[in-house]
């Protein structure tokens, strides 16, 4: 009895070892199975999924699903197409863009953390994908795999959105500030894009075919930010028309030009320039204050957002009311003594003439600067010339440090000056006589700040000064300060 009893038991035992091993190979066999699908096909064969099969052979994307790259997919059920727009499936264009906004490049699995990445895909744009979620729909399958990706099914379709840049360009009749934008464009040559048709045997340069090298390029774009980068977020300030007319008028008279439509131009790109924020803030990540590009303090009040769009790399709230301050705006200029743009010329006496840049040390600070010394120059009036471009129609306070440590003696007695330093500063030409020359020459080793005076540029744009000798003493400089009396 015990026999028989043991010999069923060992029968049983076998047989669910052999069932359990046929539910294992047919698990193998059906991932061996996947694996040997394309996206395409797997989408082709998911019946919830036909609208998107459709779109895909329409757009020609189910070609790109059948080869042998590797992409990944968020393919939208049917009921999430059931209300896509006619005007999208009719345009070629729009078509394809709308299907390659759920399309990327290489396997993309679906995070099982919080988490999130900002995926690119095969349209250009950059959408986030985190766990269950992708752009705005949901996630409600994942994860399926495939010979030759990923394939995940979402809830809704992810419309493609426009950039920063096209939102900009496509609201330029609305919107004074973004027309402002668009009017920073021009044409510029670009001597690397353009063709040459011969060498000149006169000047030995190249001479361009005519209406080659041009390329349209955007002060806001190359100075700010571009604006079209999908792969960057911002956030935008865009502020109603009245509003926007107000800042501009606010700072128009520190950028005053020779005609009226290039001072408008000028003040608007500076109201513009710190109205574009790198980074992305929700309205909930908004803070009461952000720091532009420019380090220029913008105070951002919620209640002044009348509207939020979402544009495709960031966010625009437009505003009623923005709080920037014109001592914000406006900082002081510095020019360091080494960084001269020419010098005077002449045929005497400049084999000896010494231009020396020099490391020191500030005693009072004990911090190293750089100071530009000259001697032997031989040469009354002597000077170095210093450009400030795109300096601003401000009243200025003007300060130097000028530090003259160059003795030849250190006695218990006191220190004697080697080279006597005695030297004006010229504002706007070498003829100005703003600030006069001092009564003396220059203490040795004073360290500090010295206020020469005050001085208004009348006009923006670019300032000379000239540090000019008296006679044939020598000259030092360290750094000049201009700062906005506002």
């Amino acid at each position: 009895m015990k026999i028989r009893y043991l010999y069923f038991l060992l029968i049983a035992f076998w047989g669910t070892i052999l069932l359990s091993c046929k539910t294992w190979d047919d698990r193998l066999v059906s991932a061996n199975d996947d694996l040997g699908k394309t996206l395409f096909a797997e989408i082709s064969a998911q019946t919830n999924l036909s609208k998107f099969k459709e779109i895909l052979e329409k757009s020609g994307y189910s070609k790109v699903l059948s080869s042998s790259k590797n992409y990944t997919v968020w393919a939208p059920t049917n009921d999430a197409l059931a209300s896509l727009s006619t005007t999208i499936i009719n345009d070629s264009v729009a078509l394809k863009a709308f299907v390659g906004n759920h399309i990327a490049l290489q396997s993309h699995v679906m995070p099982t953390t919080t988490t999130t990445e900002s995926v690119g895909l095969v349209n250009g744009k950059y959408v986030t994908f985190g766990k269950d979620i992708f752009g705005t729909a949901a996630i409600t399958s994942s994860n399926k795999y495939v010979g030759n990706g990923v394939l995940h099914i979402i809830g809704s379709a992810v419309q493609v959105l426009p950039s920063l840049w096209e939102y900009v360009n496509t609201t330029k009749g609305t919107y004074a500030q973004n027309s402002a934008i668009i009017n920073l464009t021009s044409q510029v040559f670009n001597a690397s894009k353009a063709t040459i048709d011969s060498i000149s045997a006169t000047t030995g340069l190249p001479v361009y075919r005519p209406g080659t090298g041009f390329e349209t390029v955007n002060a806001f774009t190359q100075k700010v930010y571009d604006l079209n980068d999908e792969s960057k977020k911002y956030t935008y300030f865009l502020l109603a028309n009245d509003v926007f007319t107000q800042e501009v008028t606010k700072i128009s008279p520190y950028f005053k030009t020779s005609t009226t439509d290039s001072t408008y131009r000028k003040a608007a790109y500076e109201t513009i320039k710190d109205l574009a924020i790198e980074g992305e803030y929700s309205i909930n990540q908004l803070p009461a204050t952000l720091k532009s590009k420019f380090d220029v303090t913008l105070a951002i009040d919620k209640s002044a957002i009348v509207q939020t769009i979402k544009v495709s790399n960031g966010t625009v709230y437009v505003l009623n009311k923005i709080g920037v301050t014109i001592n914000d705006k406006f900082k002081p200029i510095i020019v360091e003594g080494e960084n001269y743009a020419s010098r005077m010329t002449t045929a005497s006496s400049l084999a000896s003439t010494v231009i020396a840049v020099r490391t020191l040390l500030n005693p009072l600070t004990n911090t190293n600067f750089k100071s530009v010394f000259v001697v032997g120059h031989g040469n009354s009036g002597f000077w170095l010339r210093y450009n400030l471009p795109e300096t601003p129609s401000i009243k200025y306070k003007v300060y130097w440090v000028a530090v003259n440590d160059l003795y030849g003696s250190n006695t218990a007695t006191g220190e004697t000056a080697t080279f006597a330093i005695n030297q004006k500063l010229s504002m706007g030409s070498l003829s100005s006589a703003t600030f006069a020359y001092p009564a003396a020459a220059l203490p040795v080793k004073n360290y500090t700040e010295q206020l020469l005076g005050e001085y208004t540029v009348s006009s923006y744009g670019t300032l000379s000064l000239y540090l000019v000798a008296n006679g044939t003493n020598a000259m030092a400089l360290d750094y000049i300060k201009l700062v906005p009396v506002l």
